[in-house]
């Protein structure tokens, strides 16, 4: 941050300039008029540090500094455009990803950040303005099916311009990372709709042959259904009854390794999880390594699995139409709604914590069986007690109710007054009822 200085009687600001402190005599003496003057100048140096667009042979042209630092050089070496960046960080990349995210990344990019505006400009020129119209840009698109781009999807853009304006900075080609100023849009929650058991056993019921043991694996089991299908017969193991979970497998880039490091695991086979492996095992004869085998002895498609296997239960069953990956939800749901503890069923799924459990399946989740028993404990220690005022309006309420209609007053015959003891009597049990 830049300061401003007094030094025997001349003004002078001090600043960080390349990562070294800087100190320029203003030509100024130090009284209250050129103060002000120098607080603007001060302010002036302090935005163009803090926005890369600072210039120290225009700011400071007689500066001996200028020497020291070689600025008629290094102030006139072209930086990169966004577009030339992006397309740098993209390569620098492509060797520590999976081909899946790898395959992300590249449509992204074509798809919204290079044909931007944005992609033309020097990267240290760029503010967090400019990346506010970029996302009025690409809110103003639409899909190949004439609908906006979902704010999930601008979210995603953001995030890796995140990452490579976070590089920039890094390697010094900008002052200030404009993202820091720039918010998510905010995206619909995600729609959780699992099958409930008594959906599942007709899901099933209509499956046979393969199709029965994958889509069991998929809701009795909890695995992604590229983890299903990249599994191999080494995986399962009878005796121990558990599934390992060590690959997974993309149509960009093959079999590669599960999404994170928390996706390696080993899934408890339940009984009917069990049952149809084994009858999977029988069928196949181990004529393929993969468990779920294509006719060529490959792994299945996922893409068909999806649109054609998973739609025609669904619609045979008489289900209400979900996506596939609903059966991992339904593993979840159920698990929670029968008491199972959230941190195993977080290990299970391949969560790195509790965050994706609260926030998608809290309300699957059994309330605890503490919380009644000490409702009850509550209530013996401490009967409910009714307070004064309304045990003098259920007293009088009573007595209205239980009145005979013999001794009741007649109205019509009675001559009003303030003494007249009766009518006085009612009104106040009706203002004991008015304000029960």
């Amino acid at each position: 941050m830049a300061r401003l200085e007094s030094d025997r009687g001349r003004l002078l600001i001090s600043f960080q300039y390349r990562g070294q402190r800087c100190r320029e005599y203003l030509g100024l003496p130090d009284n209250r008029e050129n103060r002000r003057v120098a607080a603007r100048v001060l302010k002036e140096v302090e935005l163009e540090l803090a926005t890369g667009k600072f210039v120290y042979t225009a700011r400071f042209p007689e500066s001996k500094n200028l020497a020291r630092f070689d600025t008629a050089r290094a102030e006139n070496t072209e930086r990169p455009t966004l577009g030339e960046f992006a397309n740098l960080w993209l390569e620098e990349r492509r060797a520590g990803i999976t081909p899946a995210t790898l395959y992300d990344y590249e449509r992204l990019l074509h798809a919204y950040i290079l044909p931007s505006k944005l992609a033309s400009m020097r990267i240290d020129t760029i503010d967090d303005g400019d990346v506010k119209r970029f996302v009025a840009e690409v809110q103003a698109k639409r899909t190949r099916r004439g609908e906006p781009v979902k704010p999930r999807r601008i979210n995603m853009a953001l995030a890796r311009l995140r990452t490579i304006f976070a590089t920039a900075k890094r390697r010094k080609l900008i002052a200030e990372d404009p993202m820091a100023y720039v918010d998510n849009l905010r995206e619909p929650k995600s729609e959780v709709d699992p099958l409930t058991f008594e959906e599942a056993q007709r899901l099933l019921a209509v499956a046979s042959g393969q199709d029965r043991a994958v889509f069991t694996v998929l809701i009795f089991a909890g695995l992604r259904p590229n983890e299903a299908l990249a599994l191999r017969w080494e995986d399962i193991d009878f005796d121990r009854e558990e599934i390992k979970v060590r690959r997974t497998i993309s149509r960009f880039g093959g079999l590669g390794l599960p999404k994170t490091s928390y996706s390696e695991r080993e899934v408890d086979m339940l009984a009917p999880v069990r049952a149809a492996l084994q009858e999977q095992r029988a069928r196949s004869q181990l004529r393929s390594e993969f468990v779920f085998a294509s006719e060529t002895g490959g792994p299945l498609d996922l893409t068909n699995l999806r649109e054609r296997n998973w739609r025609r239960l669904i619609r045979k069953s008489g289900l209400r139409p979900r996506t596939l990956y609903q059966c991992r939800h339904t593993f979840a749901a159920l698990q929670l709604s029968r008491g199972e503890n959230p941190q195993y069923v977080a290990h299970q799924m391949g969560h790195a914590n509790l965050e994706m459990i609260i926030r998608h399946y809290a309300r699957w989740t059994r309330k605890p069986e503490r919380v009644g028993k000490l409702s009850a404990q509550l209530e013996a220690e401490f009967p409910p007690e009714m307070p004064e005022i309304c045990q003098k309006v259920a007293g009088a309420e009573e007595l209205v109710h239980t009145r005979q209609p013999s001794k009741s007053l007649d109205f019509t015959r009675r001559s009003g007054g303030a003494g007249d003891r009766g009518r006085t009597g009612d009104v106040q049990l009706g203002k004991l009822a008015f304000y029960r």
